[in-house]
């Protein structure tokens, strides 16, 4: 799957959001079965959010949270939506701390919701697993556990730790949300400094955060162009390192030009 640079979450039990979210500039829906919907609601939306997604198809990419797998609602939300792979592009997993927990799965494509201090020292091991595709930061849970806020310095240790590992297996990584949506300011800072330290992108809650993360992670035009000129030249080449446009190129640099096109929605191949 492509990886989301800005995935919106919407509550199960809140369908008819979609609509609007589809006429956004988000990439991507976390539909939560998990915190945003009540106990007593969750068969309800559980059966919802399937059948909507079997009858209706999206264009755009589609994650489901489920409830943690230590629960009876989790095992019913992996039980219903493993019957139909084809209707999500993967599941989020909240709480996941043991490795083990992964051995049994279905063959689907998983993100790991980090919220736990547990959860960041078994990382290694939960990345590892072939199911896994993604790493998402759940900053509101895991500052809860540790006793701190959720602010940048804070959190810091924690969010370099899951690019570390989400370079080391090749999965994206998407940060936490930004909880505060009236400080857009500070959500642009915030996600500045993500997009700096190495996430794919950003978690948001309100379609009014989306386009400060695009504007965060996405390349300029210029940025673009140079990218392609980069991959044309390289590949053209049989030097193991050259100047373009009076910079000097190796693989690491071509590396991160690839990386730059797919956050542009472009295939690197097409320019090589």
């Amino acid at each position: 799957m492509k990886f989301p640079v800005c995935p919106i979450f919407i509550p199960a039990n809140k369908l008819d959001w979609i609509p609007k979210i589809l006429t956004s500039n988000a990439d991507c829906i976390i539909f939560d079965l998990e915190d945003s919907v009540v106990f007593e609601d969750k068969e309800a939306s559980r059966n919802s959010l399937y059948n909507y997604l079997k009858e209706n198809k999206l264009n755009i990419s589609i994650l489901v949270r489920i409830n943690s797998l230590d629960s009876e609602e989790g095992q019913a939300d992996l039980s219903l939506f493993s019957k139909n792979l084809d209707i999500f592009d993967a599941l989020v997993l909240p709480k996941i701390e043991d490795p083990v927990a992964l051995v049994d799965l279905p063959k689907l494509n998983i993100v790991l919701l980090i919220e736990t201090p547990l959860a960041i020292k078994n990382l290694a091991l939960l990345a590892e697993s072939d199911r896994v595709v993604g790493i998402a930061l759940g900053g509101a849970d895991l500052s809860a556990s540790l006793g701190s806020d959720m602010s940048w310095d804070s959190l810091l240790f924690h969010r370099s730790k899951v690019i570390l590992e989400g370079a080391i297996n090749n999965l994206f990584t998407i940060d936490s949300p930004f909880m505060d949506i009236a400080s857009p300011e500070r959500l642009k800072q915030e996600s500045h400094l993500s997009s700096k330290l190495g996430f794919n992108g950003k978690a948001v809650i309100h379609p009014t955060q989306i386009d400060h993360v695009l504007d965060a992670f996405l390349p300029s035009a210029e940025e673009i162009e140079e990218a392609k000129d980069i991959l044309i030249a390289f590949s053209g080449s049989s030097e193991g390192a050259l100047t373009v446009n009076g910079k000097m190129v190796d693989l690491p640099v071509v590396k991160s030009m690839e990386k730059r096109l797919l956050l542009a929605g472009m295939d690197p191949d097409d320019f090589k």
